[in-house]
């Protein structure tokens, strides 16, 4: 089994998302591997009528501050800094661009929480979640 060269955790804000990152600190803390925190910014047919109002730097610093206020949060409720953590931001499909965070490092281990649609919308969709899972390379790690 390859060596976990660091542990990926996946936060939007949600409570579940917490419980992930609390997971996860914890693993990181007995395994010595890095935490890093990936927020996605989803990209959505909403985001044009705002979008089109800002400038590429000004989209580019809102769509960074909303990153790092999760990010923030998920460090202050578990009692880290930012220091701590390996904060990364990107903006895209969330399922899509998790799955391509983890596919360009080995050694990745994702945690995330489990939300979102269940039932018979997540058969008609699927989830980020169930994506995730079938899709990354290495393991992933569902916390609900």
């Amino acid at each position: 089994m390859e060596e976990i060269s660091e542990i990926v955790v996946a936060v939007d804000g949600s409570d579940s998302a917490l419980r992930a990152a609390r997971f996860a600190h914890g693993l990181s803390r007995v395994s010595g591997s890095p935490l890093t925190l990936l927020y996605v910014l989803p990209a959505s047919p909403m985001d044009s009528a705002w979008v089109a109002a800002l400038t590429a730097d000004e989209l580019a610093r809102a769509r960074e501050e909303a990153g790092r206020t999760v990010i923030q949060g998920v460090c202050e409720k578990l009692g880290l800094t930012e220091s701590d953590v390996d904060g990364v931001i990107v903006s895209g499909d969330p399922a899509g661009e998790i799955i391509d965070y983890l596919s360009e490092g080995s050694g990745r281990m994702c945690v995330m929480g489990r939300r979102g649609r269940s039932g018979f919308g997540a058969l008609l969709l699927g989830s980020v979640s169930d994506k995730v899972v079938r899709h990354a390379p290495g393991v992933v790690t569902l916390v609900s």
